[in-house]
């Protein structure tokens, strides 16, 4: 399994993952500048619109974090990583694999909006992040 994997080039699986952080954020943007209700988002459980901005804005920043790890561990930027920091790198990419499938489950359970749009750039980024996380770095 972890063959068929691989197959995918590492640096393509980077960029896409990038394009998934980006399309995230501009999700996010459109709540803050009021585009998208933000009801359609958090499940519709946001009671009120400094709420979803103060979410929103938090997963700007998180989502900003997780294209650096990305960029990295995926090696769009180069940097050479000796075999404990490999090892840490992969362990943390490989632990976080559940809490996104949760995500992607979560998107399924939440409003109309989150499961057409959201659910779909979600299930993609998984795949990315399977791919980046399983890529031997030692």
């Amino acid at each position: 399994m972890l063959e068929w994997i691989r197959k995918f080039d590492l640096r393509k699986a980077g960029i896409c993952g990038v394009v998934i952080g980006g399309i995230n954020i501009i999700l996010h943007i459109l709540v803050i500048a009021n585009i998208i209700p933000y009801l359609w988002v958090n499940g519709g459980r946001t009671e009120t619109f400094a709420a979803a901005q103060q979410i929103s804005t938090s997963s700007i920043v998180m989502t900003l974090v997780i294209i650096l790890i990305t960029l990295i561990a995926s090696q769009i930027i180069p940097v050479r990583l000796n075999k404990f920091w490999g090892i840490l790198l992969s362990a943390f990419l490989i632990i976080t694999l559940p809490v996104t499938l949760m995500g992607v489950i979560q998107q399924f359970l939440g409003t109309t909006f989150e499961k057409f749009v959201t659910g779909i750039v979600t299930i993609i980024g998984f795949c990315v992040h399977t791919r980046i996380a399983f890529e031997k770095r030692w």
